[in-house]
């Protein structure tokens, strides 16, 4: 009997800790996404409504595009990324090679009333020349809303 009783412990324990590793999982699984799918629907457009994106480009002209990105403090009420990315330079024209940006998405929400939980704002910093330090954060887009 007691052997009987140990075995269903142990099948209820295990069952317990299957159910638990699962729920694990579906708490990553509601981690925020950068804004929205829709934001800056370009052609060409990446990354939006993505979580942790390793690139993001609006579709536009170079210097709205990031790559090789890392994010540190992703689902925090702030998220600061590093990646790569073309600047313009001081005469016009973009420097030759990829500088050095970051990235503060922040504004935890929802871009839509039945959307997924997101970064609803962005910013971003460039250096003014290669090598030099990153400047003022400054929005993404008109306003820094990415929704």
């Amino acid at each position: 009997m007691r052997r009987l009783i140990l075995i269903a412990l142990t099948v209820v324990a295990s069952t317990l800790l299957v159910v638990a590793e699962g729920s694990v999982v579906g708490a990553a699984g509601r981690a925020p996404v950068l804004g929205s799918k829709t934001y800056e629907q370009l052609g060409g457009a990446t990354g939006w409504g993505a979580l942790k994106p390793r690139e993001i480009f609006n579709g536009g002209d170079p210097s709205g595009q990031v790559g090789s990105l890392s994010w540190k403090s992703w689902g925090s009420p702030v998220a600061l990324g590093t990646g790569k990315g073309f600047v313009f330079a001081p005469n016009g024209g973009y420097f030759p090679h990829p500088l050095t940006e970051q990235l503060r998405a922040s504004g935890l929400g929802r871009c839509g009333a039945h959307g997924p939980r997101a970064y609803t704002h962005l910013e971003v910093r460039v250096p003014s020349k290669p090598g030099g330090p990153l400047g003022a954060w400054i929005p993404w887009g008109a306003n820094g809303s990415i929704c």
